[in-house]
């Protein structure tokens, strides 16, 4: 049994030796990070289920907020006894990463959503790049680009200069005139607030002003992917995922970050199966038993 745990959903899938799926069960929100004995409870519910009518050799389970269980050997074995099985927890982004690993190839996985994260799987050795949160801006993310966005409309307003009409657009939206007031909601909202609001401006996707904000991110996306590169010492071809909504979603942005990786020649095969990253655990658990072999 594979279980991805997230913010939204819990999503649990039994599969056979050969990767087929037998069974399936979702049920609510698993993030530790939000609320610990909430997300203990979700994972509970959703494997008690499938075991009333299935009998499985391993679970192996990834959650979102993995960072905030305190005790991680301790949680598994208090699963385990619970369900006379080997229960294994892992954070949710290793089981989206084995979801689309090809052991020929390292893998260089890029998330650039509300915040952006970069991480790696060579030779089945984990790694994150990143991730540093809101306050470090985020780089290569919506609210990163958003932060640009915002701080450009804040120099003008401060310099007594004219804003563009992507800019006046924005304060129109938002109800506000005066640099005070866009201060003001900056620091009152959430990340995520700040974040969806790259959708308002994007939707001016031919302005060129537009245009050269979302290129800027896109060349964050690659430094940071070639910083990557070298710190890991990949040098040759490397499988590359690009998730997030803002990466895939944006105009312009995953293509930027596509054609520019290219203009560098930096090889890379593209990797856009939508596989579920559940299914990662199954993967994940191939790949272990093989090691111990």
């Amino acid at each position: 049994m594979s279980i991805d745990g997230g913010g939204t959903k819990t999503l649990a899938v039994i599969y056979d030796a050969s990767g087929h799926e037998i069974a399936r069960m979702q049920t609510g929100s698993s993030n530790f990070a939000v609320n610990y004995d909430d997300a203990k409870q979700s994972l509970i519910d959703v494997i008690s289920q499938l075991l009333e009518n299935y009998q499985v050799g391993l679970i192996k389970i990834g959650v979102a907020g993995y960072s905030r269980i305190k005790d991680v050997s301790l949680l598994e074995k208090e699963f385990s006894q619970l369900f006379h099985v080997e229960v294994k927890f892992y954070s949710d982004a290793l089981l989206g990463l084995y979801s689309v690993y090809d052991t020929k190839y390292p893998l260089v996985y890029v998330i650039g959503g509300t915040g952006s994260i970069v991480y790696t799987l060579i030779n089945q050795q984990f790694n994150r790049f990143g991730g540093y949160g809101h306050l470090l801006k985020d780089p290569g993310s919506a609210y990163g680009f958003m932060m640009e966005f915002i701080e450009d409309t804040l120099n003008k307003l401060d310099g007594k200069k004219r804003l563009n009409k992507v800019q006046k657009k924005f304060m129109k939206h938002l109800g506000i005139k005066s640099n005070e007031a866009l201060i003001g909601y900056i620091n009152r909202v959430l990340k995520q607030d700040i974040a969806s609001l790259a959708q308002v401006v994007t939707e001016d996707k031919t302005d060129p002003y537009v245009q050269k904000l979302l290129r800027n991110e896109a060349l964050k996306v690659v430094v940071h992917i070639q910083k990557v590169l070298k710190q890991s010492k990949i040098n040759d071809t490397f499988t590359l995922v690009l998730r997030g909504g803002f990466i895939e979603k944006a105009p312009y942005v995953k293509e930027y970050v596509i054609n520019t990786l290219k203009q560098k020649n930096i090889k890379f095969i593209l990797k856009e199966d939508n596989v579920e990253a559940v299914y990662g655990g199954y993967i994940f658990s191939q790949l272990s038993s093989r090691k111990e072999v």
